[in-house]
Order: C-alpha cells, then sequence, then structure tokens
C-alpha cells in the first residue's frame, strides 16, 4: 500500500506519466487487485503512444484472472498498434488455444508472418498451432523456417522432432533431437522423446 501511496503522490506531480501508471498497474496485480490494476492501465490508455504494451498488461491482467476472452480483446486490440509484438501474439494463441478458438490465431500469425518474414518466434508460433490442429506438414515446414532463420533455435528443433514422430518419420525425428541436444544439451524430456524414437 505505501508504494502506491508514493505512486499517487508521483502522479500528482506528473499525472500523464505513462511509467508511472505502468508501475501502479503492476504493483496492484502483485497485490491481487487485478481489477484496480485494470483501471490504472486503462487511464495510461488516454495519453501513451505505446497503446501496445497497455493493452497486453491489460490482457495479460484478464488473462491471470482466467477470464480469456477479455483477455483475447485486449490481445487484439493490442496487434492492431503493434503486429510486432511477438509476445502478444503468443499469449493470444494460447487463449484461442483454453477457450478452444485455436484455428482463429492462424490468421494473427500469418498477419504477422507477412509483415516479419523473419521471424523465426512468428514460424516458431504458428508451427505449435498447426500441431494442435494436427495440420502436420504445415506445422513441419513451420519449424523448418523457424530454424532456417536461426540454426541453434533448440525449440524449435526439438517440436519438429516431435511433429515428425507424430507422421512416422523416425529417422527425420531423431536427427531433429540430436540436434536439440546439441545445442542445449541433454534434457529429461527430450531423452523420453529419444527412447520413443528407439
Amino acid at each position: 500500500d505505501r508504494a502506491i501511496e508514493l505512486l499517487d503522490s508521483a502522479s500528482i506531480l506528473q499525472p500523464n506519466d505513462e511509467e508511472i501508471m505502468m508501475l501502479k498497474g503492476s504493483i496492484y496485480s502483485m497485490m491481487d487487485k487485478y481489477k484496480d490494476a485494470i483501471e490504472v492501465y486503462k487511464q495510461a490508455l488516454d495519453f501513451s503512444e505505446n497503446k501496445d504494451d497497455i493493452y497486453y498488461n491489460i490482457g495479460m491482467t484478464y488473462q491471470t484472472v482466467n477470464n480469456y476472452h477479455q483477455a483475447i480483446e485486449n490481445y487484439k486490440k493490442a496487434l492492431e498498434h503493434n503486429l510486432h509484438n511477438e509476445n502478444v501474439l503468443y499469449e493470444l494463441a494460447y487463449c484461442l488455444d483454453i477457450t478452444g478458438e485455436l484455428e482463429g490465431s492462424i490468421s494473427y500469425y500469418q498477419q504477422f508472418i507477412d509483415s516479419n518474414p523473419y521471424s523465426q518466434y512468428g514460424w516458431y508460433n504458428i508451427g505449435i498451432v498447426f500441431g494442435k490442429l494436427h495440420k502436420y506438414a504445415e506445422a513441419i515446414n513451420a519449424y523448418e523456417f523457424a530454424i532456417v532463420i536461426d540454426e541453434k533455435f533448440a525449440s524449435a528443433h526439438f517440436n519438429l522432432g516431435n511433429t515428425l514422430m507424430i507422421t512416422g518419420e523416425f529417422t527425420k525425428a531423431l536427427n531433429a533431437y540430436k540436434k536439440t541436444i546439441e545445442i542445449e544439451g541433454m534434457s529429461s524430456e527430450t531423452a523420453c522423446c529419444l527412447g520413443n524414437v528407439y
């Protein structure tokens, strides 16, 4: 509560300071006062130039309290202000998955990739979406694009291996898992997948 009091005092001196408002919203969230956090973030929208970050914070706050539909709406607003925000795309896909609307995230990822064709994260995330929708050829293609962009992207190699396992391409899956190990070392998850290949 003392931190909020100090920020309220600072707001009197600088009423349109986005940083103060964002900090205040974060503190409210840490105090589990999510409604107050959302109100502060919404106030910051009136004078902020970084609306995508604020909508992202509002979306994350709604997501924290399992209000996924409101989170989705705010993530979509964030993307209207900045289509290049990879965190927003990831969280949007997560919420759409939770609500059973995963198919809807493909268009957002496609827009993102169209404007950021060299984003390994864009390709990686659309690969995850395709995989969850059982569109394995598209998922493999997306992971391969992510790997071409960043050959040391261990998670893309790992997910590629998992998808290749599903499609019965065991030799290619083995190679993808070996590449994962080469990049980040052996993990229990990768070891388990290797065991499944053999």
